[in-house]
């Protein structure tokens, strides 16, 4: 798990290297806000806001789908850390993902993982180590019967103002203050797991709270129970990080 303590775990040899197709089943466990900081073993530091991992053997920088057995819960998270240190276990994932997985009070949770992306298309170990970023959780999708084209949008193009910033166009248009109701606000989605992550940590870094959805072969990156009264605060926050519109639906 985690080195910066002044110990190297000795890899268990549980498991084959990843290939495509990869698939585990198994106990996972988590480590929380007490290694923040840490170095890992691929010399990143952990940080338990990130949805990140630790595997024996996997390639750093392997994304993998993790899937809660009991609750069918999902989460997809990135491989940078070597463990757990039990044997019985199979993977070790970051507190953000334990959360969206719901083993945080249990502590331990029977899992299945499955590559996401074959080793040859991301970092090998020790060689190289993907930036360090929060990886796609995935959440509960509210049923949504718009067509594709209302819920997709272009990984957004980057433009810090340096003398100030636009806020986001919110379409099909900002709701009215004062209604009492609640919104979420959809700011892309994204095939490639890279794009997604980009836009999760702007979000982050502008003080939002951004989460992940699934929809089939896409990763909606989105903003849920926004009041009606701080939408537009939200759209100058985005237009803050660069994000020149989003997309907007009233929450049941």
């Amino acid at each position: 798990m985690i080195t910066g303590l002044g110990f190297v775990l000795v890899c268990i040899g549980q498991t084959q290297p990843a290939t495509s197709g990869f698939r585990q089943e198994g106990i996972a466990s988590y480590y929380g806000d007490e290694y923040d900081g840490l170095n890992t073993a691929s010399g990143e530091k952990y940080d338990s806001t990130k949805f990140t991992a630790a595997h024996p053997s996997l390639p750093f920088g392997t994304i993998l789908t993790v899937t809660n057995t009991q609750n069918n819960k999902q989460v997809i998270v990135r491989v940078n850390d070597r463990g757990p240190s039990k044997p019985v276990r199979i993977i070790d994932v970051s507190k953000a993902a334990a959360e969206q997985l719901d083993m945080l009070i249990t502590g331990t949770a029977p899992v299945i993982i499955e590559e996401r992306i074959p080793s040859s298309a991301v970092a090998s170990a020790s060689s190289s180590v993907l930036p360090s970023s929060s990886t796609p959780s995935i959440a509960s999708s509210p049923q949504n019967t718009s067509t594709p084209s209302e819920n997709l949008l272009p990984p957004p193009s980057y433009a810090p103002n340096r003398s100030g910033s636009i806020a986001a166009e919110i379409k099909p248009s900002i709701p009215l203050a004062g209604t009492g109701k609640r919104y979420r606000i959809q700011v892309g989605a994204y095939k490639i797991v890279r794009n997604a992550m980009d836009a999760f940590d702007k979000l982050k870094s502008t003080g939002l709270n951004p989460a992940y959805e699934r929809n089939g072969d896409y990763y909606r990156v989105v903003l849920a129970g926004i009041n009606a009264d701080d939408v537009q605060l939200v759209a100058e926050k985005l237009g803050t990080a660069g994000f020149r519109e989003a997309l907007i639906r009233e929450e049941p």
